[in-house]
């Protein structure tokens, strides 16, 4: 089946900028990848559709055929400015609270079982508080002695431990998982309702829309917004016309919460439905996701028989020279976001092809055999048959 005319509803990460961001990423990224791709695409402005969505018209041609998108972002910056912990302190004081949270759970040692990249990570910034800990307890022994050294020392240290974790854009990676935390122990009734609208907007365009395909994205902390978004508005339903694409996902952090009854429940629902096409994309070299582990997997039993996604890796070496694929991997932030970036040379990842090209997702990733089985990432035995 060829598509003509596409609606997209994309979810953005944990991110407190506004949707301009991504229209102009959308637009130059693009651009890029045409021009490698040797295809037409034309990104339209950016308009406000109402409180909770900007939106673009995309035209496409690619191998002849024409096809007309409708981009819309769905808008959650104003809940992540609502949560971003403000200076060092707040990110501090917001990180060992969370850190407690997935250490007590047994998360966090779950997911160095599963994968010990994303164990990293994730486990990095409470790591260093435990650093932080120790060196304050040497300085106080310190101080007993020369108070003012001790003092000088502390500042010092605080001044450049900070620069290295900005730098290594950890504040961010800190500020998202104790976004996680707080929205799998319910205490995010904002952004529940929000994805409650989106749903409900979802639900009106499967409904209503004049297009051959209705697809929903999601990437980093809004590919289980997206899962959230397209598991209530079927309800039930078939998604016969419904595909999901979700981009670097790190669902485990959330459905393996105990008290995130809702979401799992949830997202069996979505795992379930009846003819959703559902890709999921997560790259090896990201350690900023759970890569090419299933978003259907996590600790609860109810899920052992729900089928799984189609995993699929985007194989970034593919898409760059060696020395810009070296440098991709060294660059956290950079890697994360090169799902919706352009790439240097034409590869079996295209993110401007499956969100506005001719080919719907089923008929794009058909070729593709899910990436299941992927254990390198795994130690210790990998992950117990909870």
């Amino acid at each position: 089946m060829q598509v003509r005319r596409r609606h997209v509803l994309y979810v953005g990460g944990f991110d407190p900028r506004s949707p301009a961001l991504t229209h102009r990423r959308y637009a130059e990224e693009g651009a890029r990848q045409a021009a490698v791709g040797g295809y037409r695409l034309q990104v339209g402005p950016r308009e406000r559709a109402n409180d909770w969505c900007d939106a673009w018209t995309v035209r496409a041609e690619m191998d002849g055929v024409a096809t007309e998108t409708r981009f819309e972002c769905l808008r959650w910056d104003d809940i992540v400015r609502a949560h971003w912990a403000r200076g060092p302190w707040g990110v501090l004081r917001a990180t060992a609270l969370a850190s407690w949270h997935l250490w007590r759970d047994g998360i966090m040692w779950r997911t160095l079982r599963t994968s010990w990249p994303a164990f990293l990570a994730l486990g990095l910034p409470s790591l260093l508080l435990v650093a932080a800990m120790l060196g304050g307890a040497g300085l106080g022994l310190l101080a007993m002695a020369t108070p003012w050294l001790a003092g000088g020392l502390a500042l010092v240290g605080i001044a450049l431990a900070w620069r290295l974790v900005a730098r290594a854009h950890l504040p961010w990676l800190m500020r998202s998982m104790a976004m996680l935390v707080r929205q799998g122990r319910g205490q995010t009734p904002a952004l529940d309702a929000r994805v409650n609208a989106w749903s409900a907007h979802l639900a009106a365009v499967l409904q209503t829309a004049p297009a051959d395909e209705v697809l929903v994205v999601g990437h980093s902390s809004g590919a289980m917004l997206a899962m959230l978004t397209a598991a209530r508005a079927l309800q039930g339903r078939p998604g016969t016309r419904l595909s999901l694409l979700t981009l670097g996902h790190c669902t485990q952090m959330l459905s393996q919460q105990p008290t995130a009854h809702a979401f799992r429940a949830e997202l069996v629902a979505l795992a379930r439905a009846d003819g959703l096409t559902w890709v999921d994309v997560s790259a090896p070299p990201d350690a900023c996701c759970m890569a090419l582990v299933s978003p259907t997997w996590h600790a609860g039993l109810e899920l052992a028989a729900a089928p799984t996604p189609t995993l699929v890796n985007p194989r970034f070496a593919q898409l760059f020279d060696a020395d810009r694929y070296a440098a991709l991997k060294r660059d956290r932030y950079g890697c994360h976001f090169q799902y919706v970036m352009a790439g240097q040379r034409p590869g079996t990842w295209d993110y401007f092809a499956a969100t506005a090209g001719p080919q719907t997702l089923r008929t794009r990733f058909a070729p593709e055999t899910s990436a299941t089985g992927f254990t390198r990432f795994q130690l210790l035995g990998g992950p117990p048959p909870w």
